[in-house]
């Protein structure tokens, strides 16, 4: 087995296109941006996002939450480069709007013998990721998932897998190589996910 290596989120960045880190960085902003009062008071990630977004310079805005989305995606796309609070944050919020991609992900991994903690929340999420290296099991899951859809969702699906790595608790097995039952778990989750969408 590999020593497995936490990654700072900033350091995702070498995966993503520009035009999918743009994409990430709007899912953050919108998720900040649609959350109720009542949300934004009692959660912390949504308040530690507030106060570390709020000193993000957007060109043509007196402030970053004064900014249009579009003004909002670009500043926080260009900050998650180099910085990496916005980076962790950013992956965090993304990481509460695609909940259904890491969803399918978990399911796929779960049928293929990877375990969970049930402790897995944002904080343990913000702390970073293993490089695909380090989970192929988890990267070949999202890759098949992800075989005939767009991609930014298979983009997405690739995310998740970075994003579930760390919760692994059998880790033993992430390093597994993929065997035909992984395979045809892979096929299952893919088919039945095909099935509830049609």
């Amino acid at each position: 087995m590999s020593d497995f290596i936490l990654h700072n989120w900033v350091d995702v960045n070498q995966y993503m296109r520009d035009d999918y880190r743009l994409l990430v960085a709007a899912m953050a902003a919108r998720t900040l941006k649609d959350a109720p009062p009542e949300l934004l008071a009692n959660d912390s990630l949504l308040t530690l996002a507030r106060n570390a977004f709020s000193s993000i310079p957007v060109p043509g805005a007196r402030s970053f939450f004064r900014a249009d989305l579009i003004g909002q995606r670009k500043a926080l796309a260009k900050a998650m480069r180099d910085n990496a609070q916005v980076a962790a944050l950013v992956i965090a919020l993304w990481a509460n709007a695609a909940g259904a991609q890491i969803q399918l992900v978990k399911q796929a991994g779960e049928m293929a013998g990877l375990e969970f903690s049930a402790e897995w929340n944002w904080q343990k999420g913000m702390e970073g990721f293993f490089d695909f290296e380090d989970i192929p099991v988890l990267y070949a899951l999202a890759e098949k998932l992800g075989e005939h859809a767009s991609a930014q969702d298979a983009d997405h699906l690739k995310l998740a897998a970075l994003w579930l790595g760390p919760a692994v608790t059998n880790r033993d097995a992430l390093g597994a190589p993929a065997s035909e039952e992984t395979t045809e778990t892979q096929d299952e989750v893919s088919d039945s996910d095909s099935d509830e969408h049609a």
